[in-house]
């Protein structure tokens, strides 16, 4: 190749390889540009997912708090139904027996009477007649009492299972208002998991096409990269033919310098030999 021609195509692949320099540069900064976005996404996702464990964990002890609530609430309200039927079985028995002693007060009514007539004889003066009409008075309360203690022992019963009914409805409506405070609670947990789920899904579409466009950026910085290389071997490779010819000219003049001087010191030589007149250039000749 002509040294005309090398220069032309040294200076072509100069300017090819300082354009693939800045495409070089830019297709980095892209790159890293994207890489650095799709790490900080990254993170945000991150944060999400644990935020959304935390929730998911705090939802699970929820359920199984609403689990042994309910389980407590139904328990209740199914003794209060066996024992709503046991009270309606006793409060008819009650009434059938009522009828046939034809007992006008409660039993317990009767007992507190007894009680009261016998503290006033035991704290009141009272005269002979009036201590033995209310001895009399208590022996006929006595014996009505003792008639209808089947009455009594029914009340009894009655009272009993009224009183864990109430019981038992209290715990009923206490688990069920846990209920409602935790479903309340839970609301704002559940629109909380929904926003969060969303966010992690927009955040891995988002995160997704940054790491697609990195890796796009990167196979392009790769292509360009190789085509560089390849531009500068070809580079150096025309520099070395160019050096080369630039030595061969070299060595050329310089055998062409050395011809010249050797026939000027040839001339001189003849010169001296013949003793004629040397030049002001003759002399500087015999000084080198």
């Amino acid at each position: 190749m002509e040294r005309t021609e090398l220069f032309r195509e040294l200076n072509n692949l100069r300017n090819e390889i300082n354009k693939l320099k800045g495409e070089l540069n830019n297709l980095n900064n892209e790159k890293e540009s994207w890489f650095n976005k799709k790490e900080s996404l990254k993170k945000d996702l991150a944060s999400s997912i644990s935020e959304i464990k935390k929730l998911k964990s705090s939802s699970d002890i929820f359920n199984q708090e609403i689990i042994k609530l309910r389980n407590e609430r139904d328990l209740f309200n199914s003794k209060n139904k066996q024992l709503i039927e046991e009270i309606k079985k006793l409060n008819l028995e009650k009434n059938e027996l009522l009828k046939k002693t034809k007992l006008k007060y409660d039993p317990e009514q009767i007992k507190r009477k007894i009680e009261k007539l016998e503290y006033g004889i035991e704290t009141e003066a009272l005269g002979f007649n009036q201590e033995k009409k209310l001895m009399k008075q208590i022996n006929d309360l006595k014996k009505v009492y003792q008639e209808n203690s089947g009455i009594k022992n029914l009340f009894d019963k009655i009272h009993n299972l009224d009183k864990e009914i109430k019981d038992n409805r209290n715990k009923a409506n206490s688990a069920h208002k846990k209920l409602k405070e935790i479903f309340e609670a839970d609301k704002e947990d559940i629109n909380k998991f929904k926003d969060l789920s969303k966010k992690i899904y927009e955040t891995r579409k988002i995160q997704q096409d940054a790491f697609d466009k990195f890796i796009g950026y990167k196979n392009k910085f790769i292509g360009t990269n190789t085509k560089l290389k390849e531009q500068l071997t070809k580079f150096n490779n025309l520099q070395k033919q160019l050096d080369e010819i630039k030595n061969k000219i070299k060595q050329e003049k310089e055998l062409q310098k050395e011809k010249k001087l050797e026939e000027k010191e040839n001339i001189l030589a003849q010169k001296l030999m013949k003793e004629k007149k040397l030049t002001k250039d003759d002399l500087l000749l015999l000084q080198k």
